[in-house]
């Protein structure tokens, strides 16, 4: 059929002509009829619309699906990385020849003060030395992600093993931000380390196993905004535990000056 305004060929069902607009009117069609064409094309319409919006959040999904999923795998890699020096740590037991604990390990460990990092070498005596691949870089200064130092006494045997976390200060030289000042009360004597971690929610940034004391010790490095001078500190809290049985047995703190020492752990 032909627009009536226009004269241009349109459609049957047309309720507008495509080429001048004009709505089309069909003398042998009933108002009714016209009407129902309307709708039909209305509803068409509004069925596009949806479609396209449910299109656009459908993407937006799947957007969001994969940016997590890329951040756990991210996470999970640098979590593995960071864990790989404790469980090196973990197998270390003192008191033995260093020769047959570096065996044991699997891990390669290095002679004399011989990290890549000079800070390394500068912060800490070791005979022996084994440091991530990757680095971070704390404040302007590169470092391992983390490293396993050795001790040995006069007849060769270790007598202390030290383990530094440096991926902890990667965001900051002054560790974890809390909310406040973590008291010693925190953390109760005789509890187990992992209970002591559970109430003071930090992670440990150094460990170092002692043959003499038979303790071992955990650092964790964390800063927070005094309520009352509004001044920021930075603390070292120190939970150490006894090797035989795995407990608690001692809690302390030390207040830290960045021009003191950046990386100080003890």
């Amino acid at each position: 059929m032909k627009c009536t305004n226009c004269g241009f060929e349109i459609d049957d069902n047309d309720v507008y002509c495509q080429h001048c607009g004009a709505e089309i009117v069909d003398t042998n069609q009933t108002s009714n009829e016209v009407q129902e064409k309307k709708k039909k094309r209305r509803s068409s319409k509004d069925d596009d619309g949806k479609n396209n919006l449910s299109l656009i959040l459908k993407l937006a999904a799947a957007v969001v699906v994969v940016i997590l999923i890329i951040i756990i795998i991210v996470s999970a890699v640098a979590s593995s990385s960071a864990s790989k020096g404790r469980k090196i740590f973990d197998k270390i037991p003192l008191g033995r020849d260093a020769a047959i604990i570096i065996s044991e390990t699997g891990a390669e460990f290095l002679t004399g003060e011989s990290s890549e990092y000079s800070v390394v070498n500068y912060i800490a005596d070791y005979d022996h030395i084994c440091e991530s691949e990757k680095s971070v870089t704390v404040d302007g200064i590169k470092l391992p992600e983390w490293a396993v130092l050795l001790r040995e006494n006069s007849s060769g045997s270790v007598e202390e093993a030290v383990l530094y976390n440096f991926s902890i200060l990667k965001h900051s030289w002054m560790g974890e931000k809390a909310a406040s000042k973590i008291e010693a009360s925190a953390v109760e004597f005789g509890s187990k380390i992992k209970a002591a971690e559970r109430a003071i929610g930090l992670k440990p940034y150094t460990i170092i196993k002692e043959s003499a004391e038979n303790t071992s010790t955990y650092v964790y490095r964390y800063h927070y905004v005094d309520d009352e001078s509004g001044n920021n500190f930075v603390m070292n809290f120190y939970v150490i535990v006894n090797d035989v049985d795995g407990k608690v047995v001692d809690v302390r703190e030390e207040q830290l000056d960045y021009l003191n020492l950046i990386l100080h752990a003890e």
